[in-house]
């Protein structure tokens, strides 16, 4: 049975400061400043002692439900092990006086993308040791793939959107349209001496456009010392074909060249078989120890209870996984009673199968 909820509420004190009211809105990634909030934003736990006091009724924008609507970011096997990977491929390509950086791919289940991000804040805070951040420098750029291009001009438009760049002629007061803004975009990126270009959904460019694309970001490489990691799912073979489609003459690579040359890092589901707990348990003990709930004490293995049920719920994917436990915890808040129970995780329609299935 679910546990019960409380009869009774305290009312949130009418002086509680006014910014817990105020509603969040996040910047964009895709654009300079939303990035930059991201890479320099650092997620701590609230205290307790600092918080409403237990029983008392809370909002939405109480800094616990916003905590734990983004719990502090906890790496997989996979992650980590990307990470190592993308500093060590990132390091040597700081160096090279000349000759194209080599690029990588991000590719597997869900979860990419928190690596993708992860890496675009590690390599900025080692640049930021050794120089101060000003509002020109832009080591890193995120652009996410629209849906379809078709050439330069289509190319260039993510790109002068992350500079927020007018992109736009006026043709008679009613009527718009965008221009290339590739020289632009260079002579920016060049100005701020970016380093890192990181390409998200590559899974997005039609078959019949990936010549266009590899062809411009090639250009870009070409003119700029950048390092490029594609994001996607499928990233390997849309990144080794869209290589391959990049001919001249009659005699193209082979594909298998491309895969020997380009570093990929995979994301893949967490794996809890027999001899294999340990990654699964140690990521659940991370979320435990990050949890800031009344009845819930960190580190102490609580979450561990359910790591059969979790992970079958989940498939071992990262994705799903935050968001029933994120969900669950601000639930837990909401109804009073202040931790992870049985109860509240079956309540929840997250996950990989029927709610109204018995665990047991």
């Amino acid at each position: 049975m679910p546990s019960p909820r409380p009869t009774q509420k305290q009312t949130a004190p009418t002086t509680a400061p006014a910014a817990l009211f105020t509603p969040l809105d996040p910047q964009l990634l895709t654009v300079r400043e939303g990035l930059m909030d991201f890479v320099h934003r650092k997620l701590k736990p609230p205290d307790l002692q600092d918080c409403a006091p237990q029983g008392t009724e809370v909002t939405d924008t109480d800094p616990r439900m916003i905590y734990h609507g983004e719990l502090i970011p906890v790496s997989t096997p996979d992650v980590a092990q990307g990470l190592k990977d993308a500093r060590r491929t990132l390091r040597t390509n700081r160096f090279r006086p000349s000759g194209k950086r080599m690029s990588m791919i991000i590719d597997g289940c869900a979860g990419k993308t928190v690596l993708l991000l992860q890496i675009a804040r590690a390599y900025q805070g080692i640049l930021e040791t050794e120089r101060k951040p000003d509002d020109e420098w832009t080591p890193v750029v995120y652009i996410n793939v629209p849906p379809r291009h078709e050439h330069n001009l289509d190319w260039s438009l993510p790109f002068a959107d992350f500079f927020s760049m007018d992109h736009t002629i006026n043709l008679d007061k009613r009527t718009y349209r965008s221009t290339d803004m590739t020289e632009p975009v260079v002579h920016a990126m060049r100005e701020s001496r970016t380093s890192l270009i990181l390409i998200d959904g590559i899974d997005r460019i039609h078959d019949n456009d990936l010549t266009a694309a590899f062809d411009y970001f090639d250009c870009l490489q070409a003119r700029l010392r950048v390092s490029i990691i594609y994001c996607g799912r499928g990233a390997t073979d849309i990144v080794n074909e869209g290589l391959h489609n990049r001919r001249r003459g009659g005699h193209p690579r082979t594909s298998e060249q491309f895969r020997s040359a380009l570093p990929v890092m995979r994301i893949r589901p967490i794996p809890f078989g027999k001899g294999q707990e340990e990654g699964f348990r140690s990521v659940l003990m991370r979320y435990d120890e990050n949890l800031r709930l009344y009845n819930h004490v960190p580190g102490a293995g609580k979450l561990l209870e359910f790591e059969e049920e979790l992970h079958e719920r989940t498939g071992g994917y990262m994705d799903t996984l935050d968001q029933l436990l994120c969900q669950t915890a601000q639930q837990a808040i909401e109804d009073g009673v202040e931790a992870i129970t049985k109860e509240l995780l079956d309540d929840m329609l997250v996950g990989r199968n029927d709610p109204d299935d018995d665990w047991a």
